[in-house]
């Protein structure tokens, strides 16, 4: 009775059964395919040539989105591929949105040791640390300073109050601020590559499967073969097979443990960005959105910096400077 009720139910009401199923799928289908991908940067042709690599990677509009791993992996492959164009990139997914920020690679000048210059801010700060080694400080420590802003003159005054052209030599360090936009999955997923290498002989019979010679076996790994006889009448198959050992992690984290983990790799990913942060000094969290895949956190950081930044001081045929 219990078999005959079921397929009775099912028949009577497999349109409304069939409809479900068909919704249930396309509701995976769109919230998992990407709609948006926006590059931010001034730069058109860093925002072109972002684009092009995304797309060749399949980060793209109507694609399906890709995990933390793949995304990670990406992010990491692209910037190798441009090392003289790009400084650091981040792709962050917001729903069906990917936005990916991204810095250009800006090579700094040497200086001449021919040539006067100020020290000024290469960012907006509250200055902490001054160190003059030659030139005069116009700026406090504890002050704030915006990008562009002297603190080391080239002009030194003498007691007789007058002003001596010479350089300015030191090293400024000052308190930065920035907002960060990170996601982290309660789920990781990653296969990492040991190194470990070796040629195994394989036979194959039917469905078995045996490695000869193969003392210590790998755990997991990835092969590639290479056939050494191959029938297509008997099901008998004699292959090398150059196996590369892996090692599978799989983690589930609480909230709490995506969090921490969320805040750790945002302080990584910020000191891989900018070589010239010397501490990480204070991360808050100043907005918190979590789903059944992963939390999206928005990070303020503070951060002390190497804010020196060289600016040559032009003299004009007038005798001033600029």
């Amino acid at each position: 009775y219990g078999k005959l009720h079921i397929i009775k139910f099912l028949k009577k009401n497999r349109f409304i059964l069939l409809f479900l199923l068909l919704s249930m799928i396309i509701i995976f289908i769109l919230s998992n395919m990407i709609f948006s991908v926006e590059v931010i940067h001034s730069n058109s042709k860093i925002i072109k040539l972002v684009t092009e690599e995304l797309k060749d990677r399949g980060i793209k509009k109507y694609a399906f989105a890709k995990s933390y791993s793949e995304v990670e992996k990406i992010e990491k492959e692209i910037l190798n591929n441009n090392k003289d164009n790009l400084e650091w990139l981040e792709i962050i997914r917001n729903g069906t949105k990917y936005t990916v920020r991204v810095e250009e690679r800006i090579i700094n000048k040497e200086i001449d040791d021919n040539k006067n210059y100020d020290i000024v801010s290469s960012k907006n700060a509250v200055i902490r640390v001054i160190e003059a080694e030659s030139g005069e400080k116009v700026r406090d420590i504890n002050t704030y300073v915006k990008k562009g802003e002297t603190i080391i003159s080239a002009y030194i005054t003498t007691p007789s109050e007058e002003k001596i052209l010479s350089t300015a030599r030191g090293k400024v360090i000052g308190e930065v601020w920035y907002i960060i936009d990170i996601n982290y999955p309660y789920y990781h997923h990653e296969v990492k590559y040991t190194g470990n290498k070796k040629k195994v002989l394989v036979f194959n019979f039917i469905n078995k499967r045996i490695s000869l010679f193969d003392f210590k076996k790998y755990k997991t790994f990835d092969k590639n073969i290479k056939s050494i006889f191959d029938n297509n009448v008997n099901p008998i198959s004699l292959n090398y097979e150059y196996q590369y050992e892996t090692e599978v992690i799989d983690d589930i984290y609480t909230k709490e443990e995506a969090k921490n983990k969320a805040v750790e790799t945002a302080k990584e990913k910020l000191l891989l960005k900018y070589s010239n942060i010397k501490e990480v000094k204070d991360v808050t969290i100043v907005n918190e959105i979590s789903n059944d895949e992963q939390l999206n956190l928005t990070l303020f950081v503070k951060a002390y910096e190497d804010i020196t930044k060289y600016r040559e001081v032009i003299i004009n045929n007038e005798g001033t400077t600029s």
